[in-house]
Parts: C-alpha cells; sequence; structure tokens
C-alpha cells in the first residue's frame, strides 16, 4: 500500500471518530434549568453563569428558562411534573421551597417530598438600607421599631425571607413597622431613593451598585452574625435578641423526586466540581453570593430546620 493511500486511510479513520464521538455527544439528553424568578435577577445570574459552566463541565447542553409567578410554586410544579428521561432542575430559593408551602392553602406540590435536594450554592445576605445621609445604624433603626409609629420598610414581597426577619426582629422587641411591598427589589430601592419610605430590606446583590456609588448607605445586615461579603455591617443580631436564628435568603439547586438517582448524584458531583475552583467561587461572590455549597444530606437538614422556622414565623406573627 502505498504511502498516500496510508495517509488516506489514517484520516479517515480519525475523522470517523471525530463523527462518532460528536454523535455520542450529541445524543446526550440536555440538561433543562427552570429558574424561579424573572430574567436579570440575583438567582437567574447564578444559574445562567453555573449553567453554562455544568454544560462545559458534562460536555452536555444546557437550556436555562424562566418560569416566575406564584412565589415560585410554577417553577417548582415545572420541575417536578418534568417527562421522565429528561434532566431537569430547579434553580430557586427559600420562597418556593420553605416558605410558599406555609403560605399557600394548596401550592400543589410538597417541596421536601416531591423534589431532591442537590445543592446548596451559597447565601445572599438580606440587607437593610436607607438613603444616604440619613442617621442610619442598626440601633436607630430598633429605635424606630420600638416607638411603634409610622416606620416604614419597603420589602421585596409579602412573605420574603426579608419580611418575614423584620417581623420576628419586631416582635421580640416589642415593636412594629409598616411593610410596604413592592414587585422586585429594584423597586424598593427607588422607594427609599424617593423618600416613599425610610428603609428597604433586600439581597446584596441587588442594592450593591447603589451602595457603592454612595446613593445608599448599609444599616444592618438580618442575619445573627456579620457576612463576610460585608464585614463591616453590623448584624441585627448584636443588638441583644432573644431569639437570633433568623434564616438566610439562599439559591440552591433541585431534581425532581421522581429523578435517577445516577444522574442526581452526577448532577450534583460536578456542581461540587465546579465550586472547588477558585474562578467560579470568586465570581459567584461579584454576584453577591457566599459561597457555601451545602451537599444533598446537609441541604436537605438544613431545609427541614428552615421551613420548621417559616411555618412558626407565619402563624405567629399572622404574615401574609
Amino acid at each position: 500500500m502505498s504511502e498516500t493511500h496510508k495517509r488516506r486511510r489514517a484520516v479517515l479513520a480519525a475523522l470517523g471518530a471525530a463523527l462518532l464521538a460528536g454523535s455520542v455527544q450529541a445524543q446526550d439528553p440536555a440538561i433543562r434549568i427552570v429558574v424561579s424568578l424573572p430574567a436579570g435577577g440575583g438567582v437567574d445570574a447564578v444559574a445562567r453563569y453555573l449553567g453554562q459552566q455544568l454544560g462545559t463541565e458534562l460536555q452536555r447542553t444546557v437550556v436555562v428558562e424562566n418560569r416566575p409567578g406564584g412565589s415560585g410554586t410554577i417553577a417548582a410544579r415545572t420541575v417536578m411534573n418534568a417527562p421522565a428521561g429528561q434532566t431537569t432542575l430547579l434553580a430557586g430559593g427559600n420562597q418556593e421551597i420553605t416558605i410558599a408551602p406555609h403560605l399557600l392553602k394548596d401550592p400543589g406540590y410538597r417541596p421536601l417530598q416531591t423534589l431532591t435536594p442537590v445543592l446548596q450554592v451559597g447565601v445572599v445576605p438580606s440587607v437593610v438600607v436607607a438613603k444616604a445621609g440619613a442617621d442610619a445604624s442598626p440601633a436607630v433603626l430598633l429605635q424606630g421599631l420600638k416607638k411603634r409609629q409610622d416606620l416604614s420598610i419597603g420589602i421585596p414581597g409579602r412573605a420574603t425571607p426579608m419580611h418575614v426577619a423584620l417581623e420576628d426582629v419586631a416582635h421580640q422587641i416589642g415593636g412594629q413597622f409598616l411593610a410596604v411591598p413592592y414587585k422586585g427589589a429594584p423597586d424598593v430601592l427607588a422607594g427609599v431613593m424617593s423618600d416613599s419610605t425610610q428603609y428597604g430590606a433586600v439581597g446584596y446583590s441587588a442594592a450593591k451598585p447603589l451602595l457603592d456609588a454612595g446613593s445608599l448607605v448599609p444599616v444592618a445586615v438580618l442575619a445573627q452574625q456579620r457576612s463576610a461579603l460585608l464585614p463591616q455591617v453590623p448584624a441585627i443580631g448584636e443588638q441583644d435578641l432573644k431569639q437570633q436564628d433568623l434564616p438566610q435568603v439562599w439559591y440552591g439547586f433541585f431534581m425532581p423526586g421522581k429523578a435517577d438517582r445516577d444522574e442526581v448524584d452526577r448532577i450534583s458531583a460536578a456542581f461540587e466540581r465546579l465550586l472547588g475552583r477558585e474562578p467560579v467561587r470568586a465570581r459567584l461572590q461579584a454576584l453577591g453570593v457566599q459561597v457555601t455549597g451545602l451537599q444533598q444530606a446537609a441541604f436537605s437538614q438544613a431545609l427541614q430546620a428552615e421551613s420548621a422556622y417559616y411555618r412558626n414565623a407565619i402563624l405567629r406573627y399572622k404574615v401574609q
């Protein structure tokens, strides 16, 4: 056989192998990520970034879609009812997993039974903010709550983690406040800037641009300890509150309870590898997320405790 024929056969063999590999990869099922909030929000940014990284890690196509509404229950039900054999993930947070089931008469699912926790990506500090120039400190905030007058605080919707945490704090000190619900964090911040409310309570990632610009000032983090992302901002728990187990806003991934166990473990392991890489952690921190990387067992245990907290708090404070 001539050298020309040998080279031709080698090229054809290599081409055939490449086509076969491409065919196998193309046959791998796509991964579908359903986001419980509108595009442009914090959980959406995290889902799209990690979705891209996950696709590269597993050499699979990842499709991200938003299904907002119903306090996150629309997205949760979409994932719960995903067709068998389809790899579908829910990218969401507290609202649809540990709050809505206790707030709505019939959310249409039982999240801790019908959804499988895959990974908690991290927590997002809930921060109370005021307009620049205001006399803002945790002590001033608590004093305003104790006066039981028209202290107004903007919140990104009723029964959000920020709303429940503020109700908890107010009841602990015998105070009260006027909760002003908005459609989302941008509207809360606009309300503070326009003096429609005295304070606003939002996720740090939403407030960060205005805080960095000096248009807003941080008053307190709604937590028992200071956040690593905002070490200079006092935690509300530093004010000698009786109860300090205020749950944090978190972002995480879930799969249907009926999902193939091997696929759940495969996705979980891929996320674990990704969160172990410094560039990925740095990017998430830039998005305002303090990475926790809680794996399935630890995440599930944390959800059980948090669900019990919200059930009791919603009943005790008559949150609606």
